[in-house]
């Protein structure tokens, strides 16, 4: 049952993540492409980042459904990422828009459970 709500929780954070990073560029988000500044620093690294992260919550999700051998290492390091993601997205999220608090919340939360799964199973 835990690899089955963690595998959900990895589909919908890397969808999301990937989704809404590509919506915004195709948005005109990124007005000066790499140059864009905003918050005093290059946007576009900390996109790259979370559309990795988003990427890796995909492949993780599909490795551990096709019980790779590395499945469990990859994901543990996904987990790693979208903690630092969800965490650095509450701080976003309280400065810009506390209406999306709850899902930032939520992700976090989802990352804390990966981690603690995983290392609970000792497959790493």
């Amino acid at each position: 049952m835990g690899s089955k709500i963690l595998v959900t929780y990895l589909l919908l954070t890397g969808f999301s993540i990937c989704a809404y990073w590509l919506t915004q560029m195709a948005s005109g988000f990124l007005y000066l492409g790499l140059t864009t500044i905003e918050g005093e620093s290059y946007i576009v690294w900390h996109i790259i980042a979370e559309l990795l992260t988003g990427l890796l919550s995909l492949i993780s999700a599909f490795l551990i459904l096709s019980r790779h051998e590395l499945s469990w290492r990859i994901t543990l390091f996904t987990c790693g990422l979208l903690l630092y993601t969800g965490l650095n997205s509450i701080g976003w999220g309280m400065h810009n828009d506390p209406s999306l608090l709850t899902i930032f919340i939520i992700s976090s939360l989802g990352a804390l459970y990966g981690l603690f799964y995983i290392l609970g199973k000792g497959e790493i």
